[in-house]
């Protein structure tokens, strides 16, 4: 009989496995897509919304601008709570939802689609499970299963939404005549050959990844910079060091550090800067002195070499291969997913650590009321 991997190394199997899955699924996806599709009316949209929570509400942060490209519509990313209860009535009923539930099972994500079809619109669902609440309450759903490899902070369900997500926003291009067939192929062609782009980027950043954790493993606090799409990618990263070593970890946009972080008192801490080349790349350069000047142990996502940057830095994570800009959330959050996994194994961590005695079973999550009709909504 085969020995058990050690707990940890779950996380890490996930991260190298990300080129693969991405490949294998595309094609599959792709189909779902265009079936469920069939099914709403993209050509008739105003507006397009996501709603999730969590990792879920970070892949709808990260396609907002992929969507806006391809659909030449407004897009309104939120988390699942703010778009039921405040969002949902006050949106034009010409409009699609796409609400986001790996597990489709979360309360406040099938609170989101129920609303949205009380309020019109039309709904699709992006999980991982057919048979899911989510997938039963929308008008259409991308169910796209994931194997299961172990319990371990959400990776792999990361990666199937960012690709569900981005195909819907080729497909919903499509239907609305913005792309043709032929652009339309070539953008899912440019999709699947991502996978490459990440095998290269795990293997180049996964030494400076382990040298960072050893380096600043006893540090608490953490903070991860990037805007536009690339601020969904802060986010989850952030989000991958509390679950994996009870990290204190936030994500913030680049230009409200210079606001807010920038007076934090503990000058130590190590603060990420995720900066893809695209629209807030030289913003990023600019702030990145200032960073470093007020004594933050700094850390760069970047392609290219470090000596293009304007200062040194203390860790260099590179992104060894050029990436489209509606595509790098798919390969600039490697870096912080090895981070994590480092941190925890550097800490002997346990994932999902109980606070203060408190399990972290998900009932806080699932066994909640779900709000379906608008007049449950209270009113001034």
């Amino acid at each position: 009989m085969a020995a058990e991997s050690p707990p940890r190394t779950v996380m890490r199997d996930q991260i190298t496995s990300q080129p693969a899955l991405l490949r294998d699924m595309v094609e599959p996806a792709a189909q779902q897509v265009a079936d469920a599709l069939r099914n709403v009316k993209p050509q008739h949209w105003q507006a397009i919304y996501t709603a999730g929570c969590g990792d879920s509400f970070y892949a709808g942060l990260a396609c907002e601008m992929a969507f806006a490209r391809f659909s030449r519509l407004p897009v309104k990313a939120l988390a699942a709570m703010p778009f039921a209860r405040y969002e949902a009535d006050q949106a034009p009923t010409s409009a699609g939802l796409f609400g986001i539930s790996n597990s489709g099972q979360v309360a406040r994500s099938i609170e989101a689609v129920a609303l949205a079809r009380a309020a019109g619109l039309d709904t699709v669902a992006v999980t991982g499970n057919v048979e899911s609440g989510i997938a039963r309450e929308a008008a259409a759903a991308v169910a796209v299963p994931i194997a299961p490899m172990g319990r371990a902070p959400g990776i792999r369900s990361y990666t199937v939404q960012l690709v569900s997500l981005l195909l819907c926003a080729i497909r919903v291009g499509e239907l609305r005549q913005v792309l043709t067939a032929a652009e339309a192929d070539r953008w899912r062609q440019r999709l699947v050959e991502i996978a490459d782009c990440m095998a290269a980027t795990i293997e180049a950043v996964d030494v400076p990844a382990r040298e960072a954790a050893e380096r600043f493993g006893d540090h608490e606090d953490w903070v991860f910079l990037g805007s536009g799409p690339h601020y969904a990618t802060a986010l989850f990263s952030a989000a991958k060091l509390v679950e994996s070593c009870g990290a204190n970890a936030w994500g913030q946009d680049i230009e409200e550090w210079g606001h807010i972080q920038f007076f934090n008192s503990r000058e130590p801490t190590p603060t990420c800067l995720i900066v893809p080349p695209g629209r807030s790349l030289d913003r990023a350069l600019e702030l990145l002195s200032h960073v470093k000047a007020v004594g933050r142990r700094t850390l760069v996502v970047a392609q290219g070499d470090p000596a293009s940057l304007p200062v040194n830095v203390d860790v260099f994570l590179p992104v060894p291969h050029p990436v489209p800009e509606l595509f790098a959330p798919l390969v600039y959050c490697l870096a912080g997913e090895l981070l994590a996994y480092y941190l925890a194994e550097a800490r002997q961590s346990q994932f999902f650590q109980p606070t203060g005695g408190v399990s972290g079973a998900g009932d806080r999550l699932r066994e909640s009321r779900v709000l379906r009709r608008l007049d449950e909504l209270s009113s001034d």
